[in-house]
Parts: structure tokens; C-alpha cells; sequence
């Protein structure tokens, strides 16, 4: 799987300030506090839609974890997880100030250990987008069930042990990895009985997925040490997950439609539910014709239209993973085609953590 990259490095700062007496004994490791860590571009990092709606930009908000790097709970467990915080980081949020990522406070609270010291290596977690809320205990928690604001919740990140403060400058990467999955519709009409126009947005007036079983969840979880992510409540027809329909412009995509078109998109925990591997997912449009509003329904599974193998869902919802469906409304119902594509297959440049 491709991944979206950071690079670690160290601010460019003067570390002269710490004069200490020859003859004094080594000090214990103390904060630099002429040296906050902050993230600085070094190039462009952009993404197309067609790609990933989440990316590390300066539009972007990352949140960041420090620990100490000879207790990281990564490998000793979250039960340590407070002892080893550094500078007390936990869940800081960094935003684009000028030139770099830095602390969203004025005050700051991170900083590079000392030079001059045995123990000045940091470990770092990442995850983006950042959530002021919903973190405890260094679990992300996020309700998924009414996405109809259409919001970024395409959670990637990244963890790094043990990097020492360069002097003056080198870097170390952080590759981030996505984890949750992604269901994007293009909803399109036949042409001819249904939207020989087009498709708009006030033409779709609602957008729903739902399972039969299990493995379609409400709730989404993302252990921030481990990077593992899981889900629970299952997602039923009775109270489905709503989705937004944002309005794209026609042409070369989607096919076979050159209209305007209405795209959707879900983002989902990572399943591999039997029940949902067997039943699928199940999607629900209601179209309005200009007279009455028409509902269509299609069940996202393995035997239904030309749908096989990822597409339809026979190994689950991977993480990383776009599943992308082109629905197409017609007077005899409604017919579609998917396939699965890579979502982190990102080319965004690079950024340096300073």
C-alpha cells in the first residue's frame, strides 16, 4: 500500500543556549524551550479529489503525541502510556501558522529535549484529520452514522520511535497510512427516462447505506499507539447511515453519463464481518423526476450486477481501501458497476517535521 509521507527533522534554531559549566555533571534531560517541534512544507502537498479527500496540507490539522523514546507505549503498553508523554503532548493540535505546522496555542508545550544529553530521543504518533474531542485514554472515538455535512473523516496515521534530535539538520519519515475505508457513489441517470439533463443535488433528496447483518458500523475506534482500528454498533436498515450528495460537473468521468453528476461519499470502519462479506451493503436514492420522489435500492454484493470480488465486499471493508460505485438511475431501476482502487495512492510531496 502506498502511503502519504512526513519527514521528521529538527527545528533550525540555535542550540547554544543551554551554557552550562564545563565542570558540571551531565543535568537530567530537560525541554529545549528554544526549540519547539513544529512541521514545516517543503513542497506542495496536494491531492486530487479524485484521489483522497484527506490529505496533509495547510488546510489540514494534524494531531500530535510525543513520549520518551525508552518508554514508548507503542511497544511497552498503554498502561505506560502516561508516564512516557513528553512535555505533557498529548492530542496537540497543529495548524498551518505561516510557514509550518506548529502548536495551535500561543503558548507552546513541545519541545526538543536538550542538546549535550545521553536521552534526547522523542518518539512521535500522528493522525489527521485532528479531533479536539472524542480522544480518551489514546483511543479516537467518532460516530459515523450522519455524515450528511459531508465531513473528513479519513483518518490516517503514523508513528515513529526514537528519533534524536539532529544537529544541525537530517530527517527521518513518517509514512501515514490510512485507517478506515471509503465507499464513494457517482450517481448518474440513464439519459433518457431519468436525468437527460443531468443529475443535481436538489434532484437527490437523500442518500442512505445500510446492512442486513453485521459489519456495517456506527462507531469507529482508532487505538493512536497501535494504529489498529475497529468498530461496533451495527448499522441497520431502521436507522441507516445518511450520506451528503455534493454536485460534480459532467464529463469524461463518470461514464457512460457526460451529464452532471451527483457524488457521495462514505466513510466506514474497517469490517470483516461474515455477515457483511455474505450480505453486502445495501444503498438507498431517493430521486425526485420533477413530479414525485422515486426511491431505488441496490444491494452491494457478491452475484448482484457485474459486482465480484472486492467490489463486492467478498474480503470486507479493508482499510485504505475506495470502493467506488457508478449508480445509474433509470425507469426500470437502477443498475451499477464498482471497482476498488487504492485510496492512499497519493503523490503529495513532502513535509518536514522541524
Amino acid at each position: 500500500m502506498k502511503k502519504v509521507s512526513i519527514l521528521a527533522a529538527t527545528a533550525l534554531v540555535a542550540v547554544g543556549c543551554n551554557k552550562k559549566p564545563l565542570e558540571m555533571p551531565a543535568a537530567p534531560v530537560y525541554p529545549d524551550m528554544e526549540a519547539p517541534v513544529s512541521f514545516g512544507a517543503t513542497a506542495d502537498v496536494e491531492v486530487t479529489p479524485s484521489k483522497a479527500q484527506s490529505d496533509v496540507s495547510t488546510s489540514q490539522k494534524l494531531g500530535v503525541f510525543a513520549f520518551k523514546a525508552d518508554a514508548h507505549p507503542t511497544t511497552n503498553g498503554s498502561d505506560e502510556a502516561d508516564n512516557a508523554l513528553w512535555c505533557s503532548a498529548e492530542n496537540l493540535e497543529y495548524t498551518w501558522q505561516t510557514n509550518a505546522f506548529a502548536e495551535k496555542n500561543s503558548t507552546k508545550t513541545l519541545f526538543w529535549p536538550g542538546t549535550g544529553t545521553t536521552d534526547n530521543k522523542l518518539s512521535f504518533t500522528s493522525y489527521f484529520p485532528h479531533q479536539s474531542d472524542g480522544v480518551t485514554d489514546y483511543v479516537l472515538t467518532k460516530s459515523l452514522k450522519d455524515q450528511s455535512a459531508a465531513p473528513d473523516y479519513g483518518f490516517a496515521w503514523a508513528s515513529s520511535d526514537g528519533i534524536v534530535r539532529p544537529e544541525p539538520v537530517s530527517a527521518k519519515q513518517l509514512d501515514f497510512t490510512y485507517k478506515i475505508a471509503k465507499i464513494t457513489f457517482s450517481i448518474i441517470g440513464d439519459g433518457t427516462t431519468v436525468g437527460t439533463s443531468g443529475i443535481t443535488d436538489t434532484d437527490v433528496k437523500s442518500i442512505k447505506i445500510y446492512s442486513t447483518g453485521k459489519g456495517l458500523y456506527e462507531t469507529y475506534k482508532l487505538d493512536l499507539l497501535t494504529g489498529n482500528p475497529t468498530g461496533e454498533t451495527d448499522i441497520q436498515k431502521a436507522d441507516p447511515m445518511t450520506l451528503k450528495a455534493v454536485q460534480q460537473t459532467g464529463g469524461d468521468s463518470p461514464k457512460p453519463s457526460q451529464q452532471n453528476y451527483v457524488e457521495a461519499v462514505a466513510y466506514v470502519a474497517p469490517s470483516v464481518e461474515s455477515e457483511l462479506k455474505s450480505n453486502g451493503i445495501t444503498v438507498e436514492i431517493v430521486y425526485n423526476d420533477g413530479v414525485s420522489d422515486q426511491t431505488y435500492t441496490a444491494e452491494l454484493k457478491t452475484g448482484t450486477g457485474s459486482l465480484s470480488g472486492d467490489a463486492a465486499l467478498a474480503n470486507g471493508l479493508v482499510e485504505g481501501n475506495n470502493y467506488k460505485y457508478t449508480l445509474k438511475l433509470g425507469k426500470s431501476g437502477i443498475t451499477f458497476t464498482g471497482k476498488v482502487t487504492d485510496w492512499t495512492d497519493v503523490d503529495g510531496g513532502e513535509v518536514d517535521l522541524q
